[in-house]
């Protein structure tokens, strides 16, 4: 199902009797397109329409900026509209026809309040000073290139996946051919499966149990059947030859320089604090292993230059140094030099 929405009106359209491309026009016209965790989203609309928008928001890369940690649409409506969304029928069989009016209701739900949320969360970043960012992010979006990735690489992309540990990787590898299964046949982005979060914590740390799962961050209210096939999956995992195991790119960080990296990842963390956004919008462990290891790294591309980039490339100069100051991680800069 296609839900598109105006401010006075919504469509729901059956991809099942539409043809999808009729819709390139409108796509390709000047109107801006207002989605929620737009990625999997524009993967499938290039594939059905043949187009991406011209112009692109991302409600929940504008949660992020304001200090959200990955948000999902319910919570940005409930916070923001002050409307709390039906989700009874979210993990409705959408291949099933006729579709319900309740299901139908549900799915009209999640544009119904986009524009609104829009309007108040771009307020709320121009006050903050971060259109630009805004503006900047939502791009790098609407422009990212789809790839097919062979499934035995999909964990290379998890937000954290260098910090798994060697013996857990095989783990890791397996979980996320697991929750690509599970997200292509529920037609649900991953992150609405397992988060990447939760993918590195239970990979590093497989549970025995289902109160040790239950126990991880992000686990609390995946389905007890699912869990359990998390628990059999990495536990195999841990007693089988890694042979098969399609090892990360590039080798290993020289281990001389984990502690660089661990130094600099605390910076960037106590960074994203201080300007209320979420870590992972501004840098994860692997853009600063990039950075460490003299790799292309999106700490020095766009704001994020100004903001930690260049405090970075000073330190490495030995131009700053870092301090503590009411239990806060703070960069001097040497007025000597």
């Amino acid at each position: 199902m296609v839900q598109i929405g105006w401010p006075d009106r919504i469509a729901l359209i059956d991809p099942y009797l539409v043809d999808l491309t009729l819709l390139a026009p409108l796509f390709q016209g000047g109107g801006q397109a207002l989605f929620h965790a737009a990625q999997g989203d524009l993967e499938l609309l290039e594939i059905a329409v043949g187009v991406r928008p011209s112009r692109l928001f991302d409600t929940q890369v504008a949660g992020q900026l304001l200090g959200y940690s990955t948000p999902s649409l319910a919570y940005m409506v409930q916070k923001y509209v002050g409307v709390s969304l039906d989700k009874t029928h979210q993990r409705t069989d959408w291949t099933v026809r006729p579709l319900s009016e309740p299901v139908r209701h549900y799915a009209a739900s999640d544009v119904a309040h986009l524009h609104e949320l829009v309007a108040k969360v771009t307020a709320e970043i121009e006050a903050l000073g971060r259109l630009d960012w805004l503006v900047s992010e939502n791009e790098v979006v609407r422009t990212q290139l789809f790839t097919t990735t062979p499934p035995e690489e999909l964990w290379w992309r998890l937000s954290r996946a260098t910090g798994i540990p060697s013996g857990r990787q095989l783990g890791a590898q397996r979980l996320a051919i697991l929750r690509n299964e599970r997200a292509q046949r529920r037609n649900k982005p991953l992150s609405h499966i397992i988060t990447d979060d939760a993918m590195v914590s239970l990979a590093s740390k497989p549970p025995a149990t289902l109160r040790d799962f239950k126990n991880h961050k992000g686990c609390a209210n995946i389905p007890e059947p699912f869990a359990m096939e998390i628990i059999d999956l990495l536990t195999r995992a841990k007693d089988e030859s890694p042979g098969e195991l399609r090892r990360l790119p590039g080798g290993a960080l020289d281990p001389d320089l984990e502690p660089l990296v661990n130094v600099l990842a605390a910076v960037a963390a106590q960074r994203a604090i201080d300007l209320t956004i979420d870590f992972k919008i501004l840098a994860t462990r692997k853009d600063i292993t990039d950075f460490v290891a003299q790799q292309p790294s999106r700490v020095d591309v766009a704001w994020r230059q100004a903001v930690l980039g260049d405090d970075l490339h000073a330190l490495l100069r030995g131009e700053a140094s870092i301090q503590v100051r009411d239990q806060r991680v703070v960069i001097e800069r040497d007025a000597t030099l």
